[in-house]
C-alpha cells in the first residue's frame, strides 16, 4: 500500500531501506550465535571424552581401553578437527591413592564463519580433566582407620 504525504507524493521504499540497514546486524548476531554454539559443542565433546576415559579405567578396564574410548568419542564428536589437531591427553593411575586422573587439551580452530573471515587466526584451547576413584573391593577391616 502506498501512502501519500501532504503534497500528494507517494512514499515508497522505506521498508526496503530499513530491511537493508538492519539485515547485516541480524546476520552478524546469527553467525555469532552459531559460532558460540559450535565452540560450546567442542568443549562438551572433549569434556565427555575425558570423563568417559577415566570412568572406564576406574571401572577396571585397561589404560589402552581408556585411550581408545577417548579417541572414539573425540573422533565422532569433532570429526576432522580431531585428526588435524589431536592435542594432548594424559591418563595417570595412582594405586596408592586409589584413583585415576585424566587431563585433555586440544587446540580449537574456528572452522567457519567469523574466524574464517578474520583469516582463521583465532585459536582457542579446549581443556578438561577428570578424577575417579578406582572401583576395587577392599575386604576385611581397614588397616589404618577409615577412609
Amino acid at each position: 500500500m502506498t501512502r501519500r504525504n501532504r503534497t500528494g507524493k507517494t512514499k515508497r521504499g522505506q521498508a526496503y531501506t530499513e530491511f537493508v540497514v538492519v539485515l547485516p546486524g541480524v546476520l552478524l548476531l546469527l553467525m555469532l550465535a552459531w559460532e558460540f554454539a559450535y565452540f560450546w559443542w567442542g568443549r562438551m565433546v572433549v569434556s565427555t571424552a575425558t570423563f568417559e576415559a577415566a570412568r572406564q579405567v576406574a571401572a577396571g578396564e585397561s589404560m589402552a581401553d581408556g585411550y581408545a574410548v577417548y579417541n572414539d568419542i573425540l573422533e565422532i564428536g569433532m570429526g576432522r578437527m580431531s585428526q588435524e589437531h589431536p592435542g594432548r591427553f594424559y591418563m595417570v593411575v595412582r594405586p596408592e591413592h586409589k584413583s585415576v586422573w585424566t587431563s585433555a587439551r586440544m587446540e580449537y580452530r574456528w572452522p567457519t564463519g567469523i574466524g574464517a573471515l578474520m583469516g582463521g587466526g583465532l585459536r582457542l584451547n579446549l581443556s578438561a580433566s577428570a578424577c575417579f576413584r578406582l572401583e576395587q573391593a577392599h575386604f576385611g577391616p581397614p588397616t589404618m582407620g577409615f577412609e
